[in-house]
């Protein structure tokens, strides 16, 4: 009798491995994989072991050849795919692979980045790398697409967070006014900038560190107003055409500081 079971382990393939060893343990030998399944059919209890091995830096030529030096040597074996990707027609990019297959296609390699291996149960265990260098190598190709992974993902974590900061998500609008030799600070708790000419409005959310906003302002020419509100909405700070000078204002939690500028050259600083 066959059972079909779903599961899908990601690159966990030390778990993988474990988890089919444990149903040869039951009394079942695998017979067929697909995306996110695995089929099993009835077996005398701990007949067959299993090992999971990663081939997604191969070709799909040498990826076939090693799958066939294996079954030479009387093991059994069958692709397993180490993502769930259901495209129908897809090529991926793998500069961490070998020449030759840093270019997987749903027709070659993508999906089948590894290997399910089955031999039967002769009391030792299943290793397919038993050679220290061989053991060395083989780990150093596993942890390769992890590492381009991280990469790929810390250098996407800071574009998101450029991202944010250039659209308002951090509490800036820098792209309402116009700005001409601008030298400018944008904190968490502090603003600040020093220009040529400033023309139109900003806006940014600050979170004052002690409950106290300090405003100044340098006024060489042109207008310039600030109005800062609390996270109500209430205005706690309102100025219209200022001149040179400096403010203190009660600010508790955050504030919503917005500046309107009219070819204004000078500097302005809130924190």
């Amino acid at each position: 009798m066959r059972k079909k079971y779903y599961r899908f382990f990601w690159g966990f393939l030390d778990k993988q491995k474990n988890w089919l060893n444990e149903m040869s343990d039951k009394g079942f030998r695998l017979v067929n994989t697909g995306r996110a399944w695995y089929e099993f059919e009835d077996c005398e209890p701990k007949k067959y072991r299993y090992a999971v091995e990663f081939v997604g830096e191969k070709s799909k030529q040498n990826a076939k050849e090693y799958a066939s030096f294996l079954e030479d040597c009387g093991y059994r074996v069958l692709f397993k795919n180490l993502n769930l990707d259901y495209s129908v027609a897809k090529a991926v990019f793998r500069p961490w692979a070998d020449k030759g297959g840093r270019i997987a296609t749903t027709a070659g390699s993508y999906n089948k980045e590894l290997l399910i291996v089955e031999k039967e149960n002769d009391g030792k265990d299943f290793e397919l790398h038993t050679d220290e260098n061989d053991i060395k190598e083989y780990k150093k190709t596993v942890r390769k697409p992890w590492i381009f992974s991280g990469i790929t993902i810390s250098f996407v974590l800071i574009f998101a967070v450029v991202s944010l900061i250039f659209s308002g998500g951090l509490g800036f609008e820098p792209k309402s006014a116009t700005r001409i030799g601008y030298i400018g600070n944008n904190g968490l708790s502090s603003w600040s900038g020093k220009y040529t000419l400033l023309d139109g409005t900003m806006k940014k959310t600050i979170r004052p560190k002690n409950d106290i906003l300090n405003i100044a302002v340098e006024t060489e020419s042109g207008q310039i107003s600030i109005e800062i509100r609390d996270a109500d909405g209430n205005v706690i700070f309102d100025e219209s055409d200022m001149e040179t000078g400096s403010y203190s204002v009660s600010a508790p939690g955050k504030v919503s500081v917005k500046i309107e500028a009219d070819k204004h050259k000078g500097r302005f600083e809130v924190r």
